[in-house]
């Protein structure tokens, strides 16, 4: 599959070009700063993508490089969400250009791209409940207008998933990348819309601040690493029929 990889020197990001490259996908990084992708890069793994520079805030220009490209999928990793709930960053307009670029390259094509998209955690919904967990843990909201936008979309207008992970830390420096990557130690286990291997409690009942304190509980248990995330995104494109098409989906390190 020939992969629109969108912002290629973020964390997830340049994680994701070897793992890409390992499941044997085509790569085009769409970054600000080719030179930059460069250093960062092993010289054997860059000179194996195409790169192409552009602002991931024009939609007219992703639309033109999936075009053509003529790429089959789109991986979105630009864009940090603000922390605090009173917080703003670029990652709406960078979202929002981003979903109308593809959806314009798929109208033209009259065929719905595969898209993955990066979230949190706090999109998934409290097990049991209807209610997102960042409404008992009101951090990086953002990312919750940007989902909404997915589920406001037309059936079969984009084949989408949201990856929402907690907090991931890097195993490995950019310049020691390989291809084939190293496999994680542990694969992610996955669920879609809530937490997979979520443990609640009785906690959850006291009044105001229960659930609350059942998430802060749960937080560290999902702890991954960037590479187990780039690995999990590139091995499902491999799929034509994911299961997390149209979905959120929570991961957790199988060991934990």
């Amino acid at each position: 599959m020939k992969v629109l990889l969108i912002g290629a020197t973020g964390n997830v990001g340049i994680r994701l070009v070897p793992a890409l490259l390992t499941h044997n996908h085509s790569v085009v990084a769409f970054v600000r700063s080719a030179k930059k992708l460069k250093d960062l890069l092993p010289a054997d793994i860059y000179k194996r993508i195409v790169v192409v520079e552009g602002s991931a805030t024009d939609s007219k220009s992703i639309r033109n490089v999936i075009l053509n490209a003529q790429c089959d999928a789109v991986v979105n990793t630009a864009g940090v969400a603000a922390l605090p709930p009173w917080g703003k960053s670029e990652l709406p307009a960078i979202f929002k250009a981003v979903l109308e670029g593809v959806r314009s390259a798929s109208e033209e094509r009259k065929t719905a791209l595969r898209v993955w998209f990066l979230a949190g955690q706090g999109v998934l919904v409290y097990p049991g409940t209807e209610t997102m967990l960042s409404s008992y843990m009101p951090i990086y909201l953002e990312h919750r207008q940007n989902f909404r936008l997915l589920q406001a979309l037309p059936a079969d207008a984009l084949h989408w998933s949201v990856l929402c992970p907690n907090m991931m830390t890097p195993a490995t420096k950019p310049q020691d990348f390989t291809v084939p990557t190293k496999s994680p130690e542990a694969k992610l286990t996955a669920s879609a819309t809530t937490p997979p291997n979520w443990r609640d409690s009785w906690i959850r009942y006291i009044p105001f601040i229960g659930k609350s304190i059942v998430c802060a509980m749960n937080a560290q248990r999902y702890a991954t690493t960037l590479e187990q995330a780039a690995d999990f995104i590139a091995e499902d494109l491999v799929r034509r029929d994911s299961q997390w098409v149209g979905k959120a989906v929570g991961i957790i390190d199988a060991n934990r």
